[in-house]
């Protein structure tokens, strides 16, 4: 079974991808954290990101999960993983283009949960 979602960002180098969705297939759903999905995409693993907090101002925009810290504006984002504090910069993607392989990951995720 294929569950409709809506791509809001996502992010990426060389090692990961950060996607931000929103499922469709739950209108009349209240709760945020059942709706949006940060996942975090790296290989064959895909980690869904434990929101905290969110600000933005006029040119960038800053996430907080459990997992990690993401600073982005339109053009590019510093994720720093809090386990690790490894740090990756990422370019910021259309969200309307996925590739099919990711697509199909992030359906396999949805479906598998």
């Amino acid at each position: 079974m294929m569950i409709p979602f809506q791509t809001l960002f996502h992010l990426l180098d060389e090692i990961i991808d950060l996607v931000e969705i929103k499922r469709l297939d739950l209108p009349d759903e209240k709760d945020p954290s059942q709706l949006y999905y940060w996942l975090l995409i790296r290989d064959t693993q895909i980690q869904r990101l434990t929101f905290v907090s969110i600000n933005r101002n006029e040119t960038s925009q800053e996430r907080v999960f459990e997992e990690g810290l993401l600073h982005f504006d339109s053009e590019m984002a510093l994720y720093t993983d809090l386990d690790s504090l490894e740090t990756h910069r990422l370019a910021v993607q259309n969200p309307a283009i996925l590739s099919d392989a990711l697509e199909k990951r992030i359906q396999n995720y949805l479906t598998a949960q």
